[in-house]
């Protein structure tokens, strides 16, 4: 955990000069469409929510909260966005009560876990809704995680696939609600899940947890 928090340390800046543009042009382009698909108001947990971008972006509908490990990140969120809720933390232990929120949103964080289990059942204990965003096998930064072969930590140790994310959360009793992919470029889809999520740049997940039954 310790090295994931230093490489985010480290790429802050450079990520924040680039993070809106990703947002609003780029690879995360449809991923609010996708979320207001689902829910459209209420409190609301960005999980790993870097520089701030889509706290911003979202804060127009929704009570945003945003947690980031890197402190960095959540000092340059906080230049950035002095009105709204920025926490240093991690998804394993989120500092949040019970039922806090109506939604999580986890954009490309859980694979910076290597307790991801511990994170769902946290976001179920937080919220109702998740919107998670998950990268593919293909994806660029997924080459952090090679020097785990060597037995190596790595600061992306957690090479879930998204099939393993479906897995999990049918196991954990969680509804899923709807899904996409986000293609990565040149891809062409197939209309097969596995063959499209094998290739695809990230796989978008809206679940209902089980903290709806319980309610």
């Amino acid at each position: 955990m310790k090295q994931t928090e230093q490489l985010w340390d480290q790429k802050a800046t450079d990520w924040a000069e680039r993070s809106e543009m990703m947002w609003t042009q780029g690879s995360r382009k449809t991923i609010i469409p996708f979320l207001k698909s689902v829910i459209t108001a209420g409190k609301m947990l960005d999980l790993g929510c870097g520089d701030g971008a889509a706290c911003r972006l979202l804060a127009d509908s929704f009570d945003m909260t945003g947690l980031d490990l890197s402190e960095e990140m959540i000092r340059i969120a906080r230049d950035k966005s002095p009105a709204l809720d920025f926490v240093v933390g991690t998804g394993e232990a989120l500092p949040f009560a019970d039922d806090a929120f109506d939604a999580v949103l986890a954009v490309n964080s859980l694979e910076w876990s290597m307790r991801p289990l511990t994170v769902l059942q946290e976001i179920e204990r937080v919220a109702p809704i998740v919107i998670i965003s998950l990268l593919g096998p293909t994806a660029a930064p997924r080459q952090l995680a090679y020097r785990r072969l060597y037995g190596e930590e790595v600061a992306m140790g957690n090479t879930m696939m998204p099939w393993e994310l479906l897995q999990l959360a049918k196991e954990r009793g969680w509804t899923l609600l709807d899904e996409a992919v986000i293609q990565k470029e040149g891809a062409v889809m197939t209309g097969h899940r596995l063959l499209d999520q094998a290739h695809a740049f990230s796989c978008l997940f809206a679940f209902q947890t089980t903290a709806v039954r319980e309610r």
